[in-house]
């Protein structure tokens, strides 16, 4: 059995903001949550490529609002960018913090984004919302170039610990000639490390905490709730 403590460190601060009873357990009826995010520095390649999740029920409705209320980089001539990338149709989408772009441009609950910091600019963000659990996410076919990769914002409180078990909590693609993948970013290094479902490769890829991933789904689209506590 999952140990929820360990498995959220100390990053997070859970704040349980209704509460029932039910059979005598006591749960959270609405749970929210408040990350100190790092960010990584900036460099060659993929360097400095922070995918980051977005919690599903959020205040922040547009990226414009969400780089001023995570304390982002929005003044002065080095600033803060965000990219989002549509998996219907694989469009990048690139923002500058500060900018009338950033505020016209939505939030899509589910998919994360990617946040690059200016040269030789480090720090962390403070990220809050809380979860939709009855939120459904979609995977399309996957296609040429980014078409069908969709970087999935991992719910805070999620109850995958791998890939492995994000590819059977979704029903991914796990068997079979075609089969899904999960790639996943290291914002540090730039490395980025692609495993497939069903493979024995899926399960010593860890989620970090805070991170979006890459899903590919070869036989979709696919259609799931994501699994959390």
């Amino acid at each position: 059995m999952l140990n929820k403590k360990s498995h959220f460190g100390l990053a997070v601060v859970l704040v349980a903001a209704a509460m029932v009873v039910a059979g005598g357990v006591v749960t959270a009826s609405n749970t929210g949550f408040k990350m100190n995010k790092p960010l990584a520095l900036p460099g060659a390649g993929q360097i400095g490529s922070n995918w980051t999740s977005i919690p599903y029920f959020n205040p922040y409705g547009n990226l414009g609002a969400f780089c001023t209320q995570t304390g982002l980089i929005t003044s002065g001539v080095a600033r803060d960018t965000i990219t989002d990338i549509d998996p219907v149709n694989g469009a990048v989408s690139t923002v500058t913090c500060g900018t009338a772009a950033a505020t016209s441009r939505a939030i899509f609950p589910g998919r994360g984004v990617r946040i690059r910091r200016p040269t030789g600019q480090s720090g962390s963000i403070i990220i809050v919302g809380s979860h939709n659990p009855s939120l459904s996410i979609t995977v399309p076919d996957a296609g040429t170039g980014s078409i069908g990769s969709l970087w999935f914002s991992v719910p805070y409180h999620t109850t995958a610990v791998t890939a492995a078990d994000l590819c059977l909590s979704s029903g991914l693609t796990s068997t079979g000639v075609s089969r899904a993948t999960i790639q996943r970013l290291n914002a540090s290094t730039g490395a980025a490390t692609t495993v497939t479902c069903g493979t024995a490769a899926a399960g010593t890829l860890n989620l970090v905490l805070g991170e979006a991933v890459q899903i590919r789904e070869p036989n979709g689209p696919l259609s799931f709730i994501p699994a959390h506590f």
